[in-house]
């Protein structure tokens, strides 16, 4: 607080800060002599379909990887089926049978009732 008495005391209610008569006139033309010339750059047009042809190029690479990595269809048998059905409903009872906390004596009683 002392600060501020002591900055209005010396200063007063005025603004210090002032900006020189007709600064803003010619402000835009000082602005645009002070950049540096831009020079457009030439385009060549010939070179388009070149760059065109290696997109092209690195899609057809790109799914042709895509491709090749991904595995390939087996034909399985109904006894694999089987098989995997069976793997699958050992499963899902083992994880029901975790998820109730259930330990082999439980099951065993479980089982007897039936």
């Amino acid at each position: 607080m002392n600060e501020e008495k002591y900055i209005e005391e010396r200063v007063g209610k005025r603004n210090p800060f002032r900006v020189p008569d007709g600064y803003f006139d010619q402000f835009p033309e000082q602005f645009m002599s002070s950049l540096p010339e831009h020079k457009p750059r030439a385009k060549s047009i010939w070179l388009r379909p070149v760059f065109y042809a290696a997109a092209s190029i690195c899609a057809l690479f790109i799914c042709a990887g895509v491709w090749l990595a991904l595995p390939e269809k087996s034909q399985e048998t109904p006894a694999m089926m089987a098989t995997v059905q069976q793997d699958t409903e050992d499963t899902a009872f083992d994880e029901a049978v975790d998820y109730l906390m259930m330990d082999n004596h439980d099951i065993y009683a479980y089982l007897a009732d039936y």
